[in-house]
């Protein structure tokens, strides 16, 4: 066996030491690189997913018109029917579609920041979005091995750059634009490159290894210091400690002259020891639980303490007698405890158990038995334990379950969900009623925050996620609805509320939530207001409703310096109607010349049923000879449309457009006359607030 000198014993601990610390170094410098990757690759991913969501928006918009200029020409690589339109005031438009966009902010990025943003394809419409090698390699991985992204730190060039891309997907929006290529929903359309200068975040990340370095260096030197010191006393106490040995030989002997005298101070003791051992039965007899001793084989008990017979009723004598213990365990009890116990104690482990023990006066005492197994050469000689009585703990338990049980069976009648969430972990826990509000077995649902919002409405999700973010920040609760996608197909709105639990410091460690299905209930909501601002008989809105509007439309004119017009029209002869054919005829009437005015009149426009035969349309950015070409299209529409066995049926209508002196009741009153000046025109006309007197 090898050995070393003695004056070379700090050898092996120093070298230990030393390759612990350069152990611990390499550690901390690969976790340290780790995380410096992580956060560059976070970094391009941010800015990947905010180009993502602007260019999703774009597409779902089917572009967007913006004015043309020098930085902002036609993009001849989209090919659309109405690319460049121009409005009416002469402004040349283009289209910009999501790639197109994605150019032009990446331009203005660069400018700015010196980030560069490159969108890019195998198969590019666009010459200039040809993939670099690095982004070829990454559109590869992509579309034959499935990766998600890709980033690194590259070194090349003048200074270092976090590279970063992921792929863009087909979505049904890109394929009004993509349909030469042939691609289909969900392939690898192409990906978003983004490179952002890294020289100063390749100095921190080397300033922070530098750091380590130092660090462990400084601590390797300080403690190698203290371990030679501490060696050197050692080797110092060790060769004291072989000359004591020597001194202690010659002691032993004189020690030996000196028996006699030591034997009488033994027996001194032991008398000691009888009163030390009667102090302890005096503890043990008031302590708050049955303290004994038995045989590990036979289960006979040696020794029990008094609290025996004021806690189960028992003599202590009884207890000594061969199975007393066994025979008055509780029936439901009296197999597997005494199994358990042997087990354990054939293992020589100590152990701890709960089980039922019947009392002298029939009482069902609740014990757990804390035991600890005293061997000898390797065999169970002994049981020593401690029995606690845990009656009350037990019942308080058993009503803990019985309140939860309730508290389901309440919950399950109410169609209420409880959930809790960990914001640290991101884990979310429901309870059988969510999983059945949401249409999810526990098998289907993960238990994870990001899923949740997988089935959220996507328009409901940033309202959700901010109030949730913001309840975490202020440590307040939150209230709101949302609405959810369930089985895919059919959407639930759900009302949620929730309160933070704090924990240490006042963090929240979990947020404890329940989700109630208000479906009905707002399909209720939604029903009232429809009959709020409908009219029942005709389908359209009522004479509130367009007050309201009128009102809205007038000052959204006045500020933004549009014309608004106004028609006012009556059914010509309806009292005729009423009276030779009766109510039923003139309802009829009135219902099917609303549905052919509403078929007739823009989506812009509101019609709305005044009162009686009286009907309204509001026509907002229309001038007095748009206004009046519409009222006229009107006339025609109800001519050629006539309601058996009344006929056709004709309108007066009234054309008036806002002025600036004029508010709702001048415009209404104007239209008013205007449509009793068609009247007494002879009916079936138009007469216009800008027709010549």
């Amino acid at each position: 066996m090898l050995r070393i000198p003695d004056r070379f014993y700090w050898v092996l601990p120093l070298g230990a030491w030393t390759l612990l610390i350069l152990l611990s170094l390499g550690l901390t410098l690969q976790q340290s690189q780790n995380a410096a990757f992580a956060t560059a690759r976070q970094q391009g991913r941010d800015i990947f997913h905010m180009i993502e969501a602007m260019r999703l928006w774009n597409s779902r918009a089917g572009g967007v018109f913006v004015r043309q200029s020098e930085s902002t020409p036609p993009n001849k690589y989209l090919e659309l029917p109405e690319r460049d339109p121009v409005t009416t005031s002469g402004i040349h438009l283009t289209t910009v579609n999501p790639a197109y966009m994605t150019r032009q902010m990446a331009g203005v990025i660069e400018s700015e920041s010196g980030i560069r943003i490159h969108i890019t394809s195998l198969r590019p419409i666009n010459p200039g979005n040809v993939a670099d090698p690095w982004e070829a390699q990454a559109l590869l991985a992509f579309e034959k091995a499935g990766e998600k992204e890709r980033s690194e730190i590259l070194h090349a060039g003048t200074e270092p750059l976090i590279r970063y891309m992921a792929p863009l997907f087909v979505r049904k929006e890109c394929l009004d634009c993509h349909q030469q290529q042939h691609y289909k929903i969900g392939d690898v359309r192409g990906g978003i490159s983004v490179s952002i200068p890294a020289a100063d975040f390749v100095t921190r990340v080397d300033a922070s290894r530098r750091q380590l370095v130092i660090t462990h260096v400084g601590v390797w030197a300080l403690v190698a210091l203290m371990l030679l010191i501490y060696l050197r006393q050692y080797r110092l106490q060790w060769n004291n400690l072989k000359n004591l040995t020597a001194t202690l030989e010659d002691r032993v002997r004189e020690r030996t002259a000196r028996l006699e005298e030591e034997s009488a101070a033994h027996r001194a003791s032991e008398q000691a020891a009888r009163e030390h051992h009667q102090r302890f039965l005096d503890l043990v007899n008031t302590t708050d639980g049955i303290v004994w001793e038995a045989d590990a084989r036979t289960f006979v008990f040696s020794f029990v303490s008094r609290k025996a017979e004021s806690l189960l009723g028992y003599p202590v004598e009884d207890w000594q007698t061969p199975g007393f213990w066994v025979a008055h365990l509780h029936p439901e009890d009296r197999e597997w405890a005494p199994q358990y116990c042997a087990s354990c104690t054939g293992r020589l482990e100590p152990h701890r158990f709960e089980y039922r023990f019947v009392a002298r006066d029939g009482r069902v005492v609740w014990l757990e038995d804390i035991v600890t197994v005293v061997a000898e050469d390797g065999e169970p000689r002994l049981l020593r334990g401690l029995m606690v009585d845990i009656t009350a703990r037990r019942e308080a338990e058993l009503e803990v379950r019985h309140l939860t049980q309730r508290l389901t069976l309440a919950t399950r009648a109410a169609h209420i969900g409880i959930w809790e969430y960990e914001p640290h972990s991101g884990k979310v826990v429901w309870d059988s009623t969510m999983h059945e509000l949401f249409g999810l077995s526990p098998d289907e649902f993960s238990g994870r925050f990001e899923d949740v919002l997988t089935l959220v409405l996507p328009e409901d999700v940033p309202h959700l996620t901010k109030l949730v973010d913001e309840a975490l920040r202020t440590g307040g609760d939150f209230v709101t609805t949302f609405r959810i996608l369930r089985h895919g197909t059919e959407i639930r709105h759900l009302d949620a509320q929730a309160v933070l639990v704090p924990g240490n410091g006042h963090q929240p460690v979990r947020m404890i939530g329940v989700n109630r299905d208000v479906t009905e209930r707002k399909r209720n909501e939604q029903e009232l207001l429809r009959l709020a601002t409908t009219d029942v008989l005709t389908g359209c809105y009522n004479r509130g409703y367009l007050q309201r509007m009128l009102e809205l439309e007038i000052e959204r004119a006045r500020r933004h310096g549009d014309v608004l017009s106004l028609l006012m029209y009556d059914l010509d002869h309806f009292k005729t109607i009423n009276d030779t054919w009766g109510h039923g005829v003139g309802d009829a009437v009135l219902a099917q010349g609303a549905a052919v005015v509403r078929e007739t009149i823009r989506r812009t426009d509101t019609l709305a049923r005044w009162g009686g035969e009286e009907f309204m349309v509001l026509c907002p950015r229309t001038s007095a000879s748009e206004a009046k070409v519409l009222g006229e299209r009107v006339q025609q529409a109800l001519r050629e449309h006539p309601t058996p066995p009344a006929g056709v049926v004709t309108a007066s209508i009234g054309v008036v457009t806002l002025r600036p002196e004029d508010d709702a009741d001048t415009l209404l009153k104007r239209a008013d006359d205007l449509m009793y000046c068609a009247k007494e025109a002879g009916r079936d006309r138009v007469c216009c607030d800008t027709d010549p007197a």
